[in-house]
């Protein structure tokens, strides 16, 4: 208990997913324009794991809980895409507003320190019995800093996985609702607007 208690508040390390770190020269791609595109004209489309970072880092600005808003600081949100599942991580740092004391110390010596969350969403497209295809998403767990953590203690954080669902509604809805088969793999999201009926994968 101890140890899981310890390796949540390390936290993970964002090396291997793609873009984690944007730099300059990489070339910014509108993926709500890319989306809507794809189901305007009816055509299947690819996101990669590096663009879909890369379009999260230019766009997101974060307007926190209330609940959290006083202590807690997003410095960035994270996608890794693997097969049929992907993991998304939000940074955070949390501190008290006034940790300072007149002399320039620190009250709590302890602040501020860094914690990652995950949240995963398995997603998968199927057909169901009436013969309709239907994108299907669960959430099998995630992880505090480096503990693993089942789907119903993740749960607690929603209000922050809140906030990036409202902020990126449009793109959802393209992206999600409004296309028939959704595949995940490792890397890279395919999604196909097309009726069914039309080629699929």
């Amino acid at each position: 208990m101890a140890t899981h208690t310890v390796l949540s508040w390390i936290p993970r390390n964002l090396q291997s997913v793609d873009s984690a770190q944007v730099s300059e020269e990489t070339q910014f791609v509108d993926l709500k324009e890319r989306l809507r595109k794809a189901v305007e004209e009816s055509y299947p489309v690819e996101i990669t794991e590096a663009e879909l970072n890369q379009y999260i880092e230019e766009k997101l600005t974060l307007t926190q809980s209330p609940i959290v808003d006083d202590f807690v600081q997003i410095n960035g949100v994270y996608v890794d895409l693997l097969p049929n599942l992907i993991e998304i991580t939000i940074e955070r740092t949390f501190d008290y507003p006034s940790n300072v004391e007149d002399d320039g110390s620190k009250k709590l010596g302890f602040l501020p320190f860094t914690q990652t969350v995950t949240m995963q969403l398995k997603v998968h497209s199927e057909l169901d019995s009436d013969g309709a295809v239907k994108t299907m998403v669960e959430f099998p767990g995630g992880s505090f800093g480096r503990a693993p953590a089942p789907g119903m203690l993740v749960i607690l954080v929603k209000p922050s996985y809140d906030v990036l669902a409202d902020f990126f509604a449009e793109e959802l809805d393209l992206g999600y609702r409004q296309m028939t088969y959704v595949t995940v793999e490792d890397g890279v999201i395919k999604l196909d607007p097309r009726p069914l009926g039309s080629e699929q994968p």
